[in-house]
């Protein structure tokens, strides 16, 4: 067996692993941090988070071999969609630019006037059994964000996105419509602890995120509005301030059950 083969199987192992196999992986940590979500509980899951991504990211660059995965090209088979209509670049250009002005938007609302801070909070009480309320918590959350927003595009924009477009040694040679619908799917499924709502949410993070990577050619801009997205929680949620006796409770531990 050749080297291109051992690198094509263990390519077709990583991927089956990022749809099927990894979004099952957090939900009994999660299931356990709602029932008694508490700092230390939340500190431990933060560390998991940061040593499992960066240890599967590396696996799967490792069996990359020497793809470039920090690159987008676009085949030249593949309908040049982009090219000949140029009002199709603009509108999907227009739409990714809308979708992450407003995403971002909150956190920005929030540095700039403190008083919305709790309206956004509302908005993220799904979420407060893993949101960070400790000065240390928000540290490790920062690690999170930087860890989730280069790693995660560079398992599911880099590696999967290109697996799938048959740009590594494996992959079924898919379209890049076809590549870039199910890489966004299977990004949304790597955030099943948050819930069906919550795949919803993310899979079409991931469209736009999978989008803006086609339309630049590279990583580079996905991986610091993803790394943004994930950080302005900082900036929204901050109990401590807000509402002190639930933060105390949450540092304590409490069942966060929705």
């Amino acid at each position: 067996m050749s080297t291109q083969a051992y690198l094509g199987l263990a390519q077709d192992i990583c991927a089956f692993a990022l749809v099927f196999v990894l979004p099952f992986v957090d939900v009994p940590f999660t299931r356990r941090l709602k029932q008694h979500s508490s700092a230390d509980g939340r500190l431990i899951h933060y560390r998991r988070i940061v040593a499992g991504t960066l240890l599967v990211t590396a696996v799967v660059i490792v069996c990359s071999g020497h793809a470039g995965l920090w690159d987008v090209p676009r085949n030249p088979g593949e309908p040049a969609w982009f090219e000949r209509q140029p009002w199709i670049y603009a509108l999907a250009a227009a739409l990714t630019a809308a979708y992450f002005a407003l995403g971002l938007w909150p956190g920005l609302h929030a540095m700039l006037n403190h008083r919305a801070r709790p309206k956004y909070s509302r908005a993220m009480r799904s979420l407060r059994f893993l949101a960070p309320v400790s000065p240390r918590e928000r540290y490790w959350w920062a690690l999170v964000s930087l860890t989730a927003g280069i790693c995660e595009e560079i398992l599911f924009r880099g590696f999967l996105l290109q697996y799938l477009r048959g740009h590594l040694d494996g992959g079924p040679h898919m379209n890049i419509v076809f590549a870039w619908l199910v890489s966004s799917i299977a990004f949304g499924l790597g955030h099943l602890y948050q819930g069906w709502a919550g795949v919803c949410r993310t899979t079409v993070a991931g469209l736009a995120l999978g989008m803006l990577a086609i339309l630049s050619g590279t990583l580079a801009l996905p991986i610091v509005l993803h790394v943004l997205a994930d950080l302005q929680v900082l900036a929204i949620y901050r109990p401590t301030l807000d509402a002190p006796e639930e933060a105390a409770a949450l540092i304590a531990g409490c069942k966060c059950e929705s």
